[in-house]
């Protein structure tokens, strides 16, 4: 019984012992099956982020379809995540699928809650012309709420371990992109005063905003000496470092305009930088400038710059009636002003009253405020040990060839009217970058005054082959066609080039010069009024209308016309030269000869500083001085002007008629018929030249017949005498003739020539042609 009981025990010791480790194994399998599942569920998972990377691997690559494609499972898998939401209307806007991409952020209020998605929603209505919608949408959020909400950038706590990529960008450049939309859309509705006002905003929230800048100088909004105030206070201190702001500051003033080198500041708007005048017309240009100036201050003053002329040389203007010219003007005395000095203190305020997490430097960019004060960008000191770091020195040297730098050199010899030299620079930006808009703007310039059709021919078809869509392209072959003559095909094609865009003030220009070449110019004024109210800190417009005034023999509007552009460019010699005539033609000639002595020196100056003649542009110039030196008395240097305007011009009739009257004045009667022959070889139907030469050869008709008689009653003379007195004879008979004109003009108590202009004054002075203008639309300047 022990033994059998013992051996049971054993048994059911083996038997728990088994179950023991039947149960153990069964436990060791479950948990490996378990083990394995887990396993299997990890291999299962998805990684979006690894189809963000994807989607925007393909947006690098330029393959936006199918980059929304995976955009679109993003958003989906990541439970409409806003930053994807983001992106996948990003994808659609380089579509070209702007109201698509506006509704995928609207539907779901991200335009309200959501900085970057308000701002593309903006963006995505503005690029499909709702131009009041996307309005809306920047006015009834507060972007500077939306700010606060927006990372700083890559260095944020709650970016830190997340791809770059999908690092939200600096916060003051999201806000200046704001504003920048903000100012375009609201000059695309013609509101440019506010549009001024969101551009200065722009470039106070970013001073790296360069379209912003772009925005204002070459859409000419701003004058010269506000361009120069602005370049004084954008907050370049607080948001570079000092060689940063260096850098910035050279690339930002070659922008700015070059029509004159010094500007006169609103300070001092009474001194006038017109040195080689008399004080008396100094001071009466000074003072119309002051009234014609467009400010807050002339407000109450009349509407009318007041004329010192006298009344039988005005227009009178109708109350009731209003001409075109009139009209224009009282649109621009009644056109809210600007004030840059309001913008700058707005933009100042609000960077000072933190405004968008904003509190540091004042927008006029004063040294109380750091750097590390203005939170929207706070730029580290570079280590010269970083291997992107390169010295300013060597940074200065090689900006020097960039292409912005180089065309505005380009620029400066157009403006100087160094034309040859212009063509020069040009060429070599263009061997670089063949579709650089500004560049081909300034070449189509450059052509037009060079008069090389052949050459402009092959720039605008060209353009028109790659380009079709663009406005350059049309005003390119409308310059073509008006260079050639064509005047419809020329408005056809530059009215094309204005729909395409509004706001290209060149196409404006050139479309009022295609009607002025034709003397519409009702028409023409209507185009160079559009162009004045696209390019306010501009004088050109002003002074073409001045000269449409002009040729309608409405000079007391041409007066008004002229001195606006005046107050805009003080130093330019076309805006004096116009001046000049129109003192010609109230005959105050002295005040005409001193104002046409003033823009001949600076014509020289230029000339010399570049090294070359005057240009032939200047023919007028030089013509129009000697007319006023020959009602002047100035016989001598009438004649030397006018020979030096033939120097220039060799083949002007009207330039030898010029000679042949001053010739007739001065007694020298043949060879005023001279002159006046090579006048008619080359213009035949002239009635001025016809008629006194007919006059001239009948006095020398007189003069020969009074020659005769002389020699009757002296009788016959030795041959040697004969010989000797042949001269004396030659001048006997001059003063003889002279005596006959005195005769006919009544005055015989001169003796010789100087009573010869006292008669011919008197017969031919009604024939005496009006000086010619050198803004005439044959030599127009292209403006850029």
């Amino acid at each position: 019984m022990p033994k059998q009981s013992s051996r049971v025990c054993s048994e059911n010791m083996r038997t728990d012992t088994a179950a023991s480790i039947s149960s153990s194994g069964s436990n060791t399998t479950g948990s490996t099956a378990t083990m394995d599942q887990q396993q299997s569920d990890t291999g299962g998972l998805i990684d979006i982020d690894g189809y963000r990377r994807l989607m925007k691997s393909f947006m690098d690559m330029r393959r936006y379809q199918t980059a929304l494609f995976w955009a679109e499972k993003v958003t989906v898998l990541s439970n409409y995540d806003p930053r994807d939401v983001y992106w996948q209307a990003q994808c659609m806007f380089m579509l070209r699928e702007y109201h698509r991409a506006a509704y995928i952020i609207r539907s779901r209020g991200l335009d309200k809650r959501n900085l970057l998605c308000h701002y593309l929603a903006a963006e995505c209505l503005t690029e499909a012309k709702e131009y009041q919608e996307a309005l809306d949408i920047l006015n009834t959020t507060d972007c500077e709420v939306l700010a606060n909400n927006l990372g700083t950038g890559r260095k944020d706590e709650s970016t830190v371990g997340e791809d770059p990529v999908f690092d939200e960008p600096n916060k003051s450049d999201v806000l200046a992109s704001i504003y920048f939309l903000k100012g375009k859309i609201l000059e695309a509705m013609d509101n440019r005063i506010l549009a001024m006002d969101c551009y200065v905003q722009a470039l106070h929230r970013s001073v790296y905003c360069s379209e912003a800048l772009d925005a204002l100088v070459q859409h000419e909004m701003l004058m010269a000496w506000e361009e120069k105030e602005l370049m004084q206070h954008i907050p370049m201190d607080q948001q570079c470092s000092e060689a940063e702001r260096k850098i910035l500051k050279r690339l930002y003033e070659s922008k700015l305009k070059k029509y004159y080198e010094s500007i006169a500041p609103r300070t001092n708007i009474e001194q006038t930088p017109i040195g080689t005048m008399s004080t008396d017309l100094l001071h009466e240009l000074t003072e119309k400038m002051k009234n014609s100036k467009n400010i807050e201050g002339n407000k109450t003053a009349p509407t009318s710059v007041p004329s010192s002329l006298p009344n039988r040389f005005t227009t009178p203007v109708p109350n009731k009636i209003m001409s075109p010219a009139n009209k224009i003007l009282d649109d621009i005395k009644n056109s809210p002003s600007y004030l840059i000095q309001s913008s700058l203190s707005r933009a100042s305020s609000i960077l000072g009253s933190g405004g968008g997490g904003g509190g540091g430097g004042t927008g006029s960019g004063s040294g109380t405020a750091t750097r590390q004060e203005t939170p929207y960008r706070i730029n580290r000191p570079i280590s010269m040990k970083s291997p992107s770091a390169i010295n300013l020195q060597s940074c200065v040297d090689r900006l020097d060839n960039c292409v912005d730098l180089v065309v505005s050199k380009a620029e400066k010899y157009f403006y100087n009217c160094d034309y040859k030299k212009c063509m020069q620079v040009i060429d070599e930006i263009l061997k670089r970058d063949p579709y650089h808009k500004r560049s081909l703007t300034v070449q189509i310039g450059c052509l037009m005054e060079l008069k090389d059709f052949n050459k402009l021919f092959y720039v605008a078809h060209k353009l028109v082959d790659f380009y079709p869509d663009d406005s350059i392209s049309w005003y390119a072959v409308g310059c073509y066609y008006d260079l050639i003559g064509k005047s419809d095909p020329a408005r056809r094609y530059l009215s094309k080039a204005t729909t395409l865009d509004r706001l290209y003030g060149p196409a404006w220009l050139a479309y009022g010069h295609s009607f002025a070449k034709e003397n519409e110019h009702d028409q023409a004024m209507a185009a160079y009024f559009k162009a004045t109210q696209l390019m306010r800190g501009c004088h050109l417009p002003l002074l073409y209308i001045g000269v449409e005034c002009g040729l309608t023999k409405n000079l007391e509007m041409a007066e008004k016309f002229f001195y606006q552009a005046m107050a805009i460019a003080p130093l330019d010699v076309y805006v004096l030269h116009e001046l000049g005539v129109l003192k010609f033609e109230y005959e105050l000639y002295e005040s005409a000869e001193e104002v046409f002595r003033t823009t001949l020196d600076m014509v020289q100056n230029m000339a010399r500083s570049n090294r070359e003649p005057i240009s032939i542009r200047w023919e007028p110039l030089l013509n129009n001085l000697g007319h006023c030196c020959r009602k002047n008395k100035k016989y001598e240097e009438a004649l030397e002007f006018h020979r030096r305007a033939l120097f220039l011009k060799p083949l002007s009739a009207s330039t030898y008629s010029a000679i042949g009257f001053v010739q007739a004045l001065m007694g020298s009667l043949d060879e005023a018929v001279e002159s006046f022959h090579k006048s008619l070889s080359l213009r035949r139907d002239d009635v001025f030249t016809t008629t006194i030469l007919k006059s001239v050869i009948e006095d020398l008709g007189k003069e020969a017949l009074l020659s005769f008689f002389d020699e009757e009653e002296d009788g016959e003379v030795d041959k040697e005498d004969e010989e000797g007195d042949g001269m004396r004879g030659d001048d006997e008979m001059e003063e003889d003739g002279g005596k006959s004109l005195i005769a006919d003009g009544g005055n015989d108590n001169s003796t010789g020539a100087d009573a010869v202009p006292v008669r011919l004054k008197l017969k031919f002075d009604e024939y005496d042609s009006t000086p010619a203008s050198d803004t005439s639309v044959d030599d127009m300047s292209m403006d850029l």
